[in-house]
């Protein structure tokens, strides 16, 4: 590359919770107050962009990461992952199920 040329780079939130810098974007989003994830062009993430969402706003490069972290789906944009999640532990190894709400 020539001088003075940048390379864009992405901070990605990695599955044991540090930020990498990448030079791919992620492929999901999330609340880092809520902890929640989902699609980028997820209906309810982008309406609480304008609602001072932004300061919160994290990515993954997987939904591995966000889950190994503590996210959990969203119920919109990701619903049957969300009822996955939600169902509970019978048989199931895909969450982690300590982190449930209370």
């Amino acid at each position: 590359m020539g001088k003075g040329v940048s390379v864009k780079t992405y901070k990605l939130l990695a599955a044991d919770g540090t930020i990498v810098v990448s030079k791919t974007p992620g492929t999901l989003g999330g609340n880092s107050k809520a902890k929640i994830y989902g699609r980028l062009d997820c209906a309810a993430a982008n309406g609480a962009l304008s609602k001072g969402y932004a300061e919160h706003r994290v990515f993954f490069a997987g939904e591995q990461n966000a889950i190994h972290t503590g996210y959990r789906p969203c119920g919109r944009c990701m619903s049957s992952q969300y009822k996955d999640w939600k169902s509970g532990p019978e048989g199931k190894e895909s969450y982690p199920w300590k982190q449930l709400p209370k």
